[in-house]
């Protein structure tokens, strides 16, 4: 008798992880084989030793602390006006269509041009920023929730008609799960340009945050420093990607029906 052959299974996330190993091996590697110069890319160990001292003697945790709840309050106002906003133009196309090309527009402009007008209406502090990065996180999520909803099948709207659904339960038990994958892509893209918003304005005027400490550290020429920071930025980015990347699981979307 022949054995059965044995299937090993691979971690989807094990190629990816591979590869920043691979990566990192590479870079300590060609650091100390000075195939490059230390000053236009450190190797890893002197940035882990430069976050070892950021950790010890440095404003790490309170920039990071920052960076993050700003990201997060971009995040949750971005995502519930933009589905708002997205509900109110599914319900109306009059407006929807209206407002379609200043939403698209919105992309093209330099979001920190209002960063000004933000400090003249409100003062300084994180709120101009989190007001910044929610716009930049509501437009995604806007358009995405109107394309989600609009493209509910009417038969289903009418079956919930029929059934005298009130318009909460129809829009809970039909519209909301049939357009859920749009609207996740757009919870998606808005944390991604959330923390684009935060990051690039903190980098630019903030007085605080991982954003303002790239830039610092960039200007005080402490390359160590500055690429520790980014590593940490990045990270923040892939965690945020990983924990958005399983919310079609928990919320049962896609599933097929048995």
């Amino acid at each position: 008798m022949t054995g059965r052959r044995r299937t090993v299974i691979v971690p989807a996330w094990w190629p990816t992880v591979a590869l920043v190993v691979v990566c990192a091996l590479f870079w300590q590697i060609g650091s100390g084989q000075h195939w490059w110069s230390p000053q236009i890319l450190p190797a890893p160990s002197e940035i882990w030793n430069a976050g070892r001292i950021e950790y010890a003697d440095g404003p790490l945790m309170e920039d990071l602390v920052t960076s993050v709840r700003n990201f997060i309050l971009c995040w949750l106002i971005g995502t519930g006006a933009g589905a708002l906003s997205g509900y109110v133009f599914w319900l109306s196309p009059f407006v929807g269509r209206a407002f379609e090309p200043y939403l698209v527009a919105f992309y093209a402009v330099p979001i920190v041009v209002f960063y000004p007008a933000m400090l003249v209406i409100i003062g300084l502090g994180s709120w101009p920023i989190i007001i910044i990065g929610s716009i930049m996180a509501a437009i995604p999520m806007a358009l995405n929730t109107w394309v989600g909803l609009s493209g509910v099948k009417r038969v289903y709207l009418n079956l919930g008609k029929v059934l005298c659904l009130p318009r909460w339960k129809l829009l809970k038990e039909i519209a909301i799960p049939a357009a859920s994958p749009m609207m996740i892509a757009g919870a998606t893209m808005a944390a991604v340009y959330s923390l684009i918003g935060v990051v690039a304005m903190e980098f630019m005027v903030a007085q605080e945050g991982l954003g303002y400490r790239i830039r610092y550290r960039y200007e005080s020429f402490n390359n160590d420093g500055m690429y520790f920071y980014i590593i940490i930025t990045l990270v923040i980015a892939v965690i945020m990607i990983s924990l958005l990347a399983l919310l079609p699981k928990v919320l049962g979307v896609g599933r097929k029906a048995r």
